[in-house]
């Protein structure tokens, strides 16, 4: 998974937010089918966009910004900096579910473990 941390953070960095799903299917392609793939591929992107967060707050005052357009929607600074980790952690759960889920080599949907 530490390859997925990377390539999402790397991805990311050097593309946009985009992607992170298509990171997230090729290393569903090319891992093996053992553990969750939904579970580890949310992690992983969540991950990644943890490691983008901890390199521009060396680089910046990350808190006072998060906390400045939290506010311009309603969230404190640390709601903010939630909601930016579970986006790419969806968009990889739901590119491990459509294609663990229906491509043969993983289990359904009810088989999220």
């Amino acid at each position: 998974m530490p390859g997925l941390v990377l390539a999402v953070a790397a991805g990311t960095a050097l593309a946009g937010w985009w992607t992170v799903p298509l990171i997230v299917a090729v290393w569903l392609w090319l891992s093996p089918a053992a553990g969750s793939p939904v579970r580890r591929a949310m992690l992983g992107a969540a991950m990644g966009w943890a490691l983008l967060l901890c390199w521009t707050a060396l680089h910046g005052p990350i808190g006072p910004l998060a906390r400045r357009a939290g506010g311009l929607i309603g969230l404190p600074g640390w709601g903010l900096v939630l909601v930016t980790l579970l986006f790419p952690a969806a968009l990889a759960g739901l590119v491990a579910v459509v294609i663990r889920g229906h491509g043969g080599r993983g289990g359904s949907l009810r088989s999220l473990q």
